[in-house]
């Protein structure tokens, strides 16, 4: 069985839309964990009305607002599933988005796919996710996945992720400095069974002002593409949070951890950040995911 944890709150404008998707999916073999976050909205009688229509919602209700992340958290705590699909609740599955991420999975920690992005109105924007945040070459290892988002930026979205359930042993609880619940899956998956990704479309993402998470800035000019240097955020304490986790790390795992201490440390010394261009050189394609364009950080 997969079970889907969905996080709510003040959804109602977009809720029906994504309920109608996940009940329709190819793949029938589901439970859906919806956990409303004291919505002050009529998101709850939506919710209350569809788990009257089909038995596979279990509705919970917040007493107070936990926050986004800490309501994904105890979503994905509630379900039984063997594994677990994150549900944003104002996008669109495409009615195959289960079974695709379920044949790709295999031994895996997280199964990601691609999505396509929709305005407030359900407009194509004309692009997809992997274009907004230049995902042009997936990465195919691990260690090619931690290149990517320790250095550069998670671009694996929790809404189009499938996780197996042993998996969570590690990753939960979700550290309290991690800024975002699926970055830091995606931080954790290449030191445990690793995280596969597919540019099939899976998800209509919607993109709007409520978003909790934003797009990344890149800004064009020819073929360079430039943008700010990604803040330490949560990179600077992963690895503290996976060496506290993980005690079975491969030699190439810690020698790459070692390299992210190195890296954010000189980070904090701007005499030395120099330093970091000779780091990235011989990793461009891995944490740039991409061997045609030229990309700059100030």
């Amino acid at each position: 069985m997969i079970s889907i944890a969905m996080a709510t709150y003040n959804g109602a404008k977009y809720l029906q839309l994504q309920l109608d998707s996940i009940r329709n999916q190819s793949y029938k073999d589901i439970e859906i964990i919806i956990c409303d976050d004291h919505s002050s909205d009529n998101t709850w009688e939506i919710i209350q009305k569809n788990a009257a229509e089909d038995s596979r919602i279990k509705p919970f209700r917040n007493e107070e607002n936990l926050g986004f992340k800490k309501n994904f958290e105890k979503a994905i705590r509630l379900c039984q599933g063997e594994y677990i699909a994150l549900s944003d609740q104002d996008d669109i599955w495409e009615l195959n988005h289960l079974q695709i991420l379920l044949g790709i999975i295999a031994n895996h920690s997280i199964a990601c796919g691609d999505a396509k992005l929709i305005g407030s109105s359900g407009e194509s924007l004309g692009m997809t996710l992997s274009d907004a945040d230049c995902l042009e070459i997936p990465p195919a290892a691990n260690l090619e996945v931690a290149y990517r988002v320790y250095f550069n930026s998670s671009c694996f979205q929790g809404a189009s992720m499938l996780i197996r359930k042993d998996f969570l042993k590690k990753a939960l609880p979700i550290p309290e400095k991690a800024k975002y619940h699926d970055a830091w899956f995606a931080a954790l998956a290449p030191f445990v069974d690793g995280l596969i990704y597919t540019k099939q479309i899976i998800t209509q993402h919607r993109r709007h002002d409520s978003n909790s998470s934003k797009p990344l800035e890149w800004k064009k000019l020819g073929p360079i593409h430039y943008r700010e240097a990604p803040r330490l955020a949560d990179r600077a304490f992963w690895r503290e949070a996976i060496l506290e986790r993980i005690d079975n790390l491969t030699a190439d795992q810690k020698k790459f951890l070692n390299s992210v201490k190195k890296y954010y440390t000189r980070r904090l010394a701007r005499t030395r950040k120099f330093k970091n261009f000779f780091f990235r050189l011989p990793h461009y394609k891995a944490i740039y995911t991409t061997d045609s364009k030229i990309y700059l950080e100030w």
